[in-house]
């Protein structure tokens, strides 16, 4: 099964978005560029949708805007993560250990998560 060619992560467009910036596209070649969009992305919860239109003309501006901040977080991360990058030279390998998720699978899901069919079809 092939899912279909519009279906998308709205956090990859966000992230297209900042990184289009001056700040970004002149100081990282496009290899830095595409490590930093990967290591941005894996922060963020994605948010999977089929129009962008659509989508954005039910989402409140608040929640638009906390999740552009989101975005600038997580891509602060990771050039951190870029200028910290301890593969280089290194002897032994290095354990990497997540204290905290950026979100929790328990909580309660956005408006937009929500399934349509409450109950199971029999």
């Amino acid at each position: 099964m092939q899912i279909h060619a519009e279906v998308h992560n709205y956090m990859e467009t966000l992230v297209g978005q900042e990184l289009a910036e001056n700040q970004y596209s002149e100081r990282y070649d496009q290899e830095k560029l595409a490590d930093l969009a990967c290591l941005t992305l894996a922060q963020l919860r994605p948010v999977y949708i089929r129009y962008d239109i659509d989508f954005l003309s039910s989402l409140p501006e608040t929640k638009l805007v906390a999740l552009k901040q989101d975005v600038v977080v997580a891509l602060q991360n990771a050039e951190t993560m870029l200028a910290e990058d301890r593969r280089r030279e290194r002897e032994e390998p290095v354990a990497i250990v997540y204290a905290q998720s950026r979100y929790q699978d328990e909580g309660e899901l956005e408006w937009f998560e929500k399934p349509i069919v409450s109950k199971a079809l029999k």
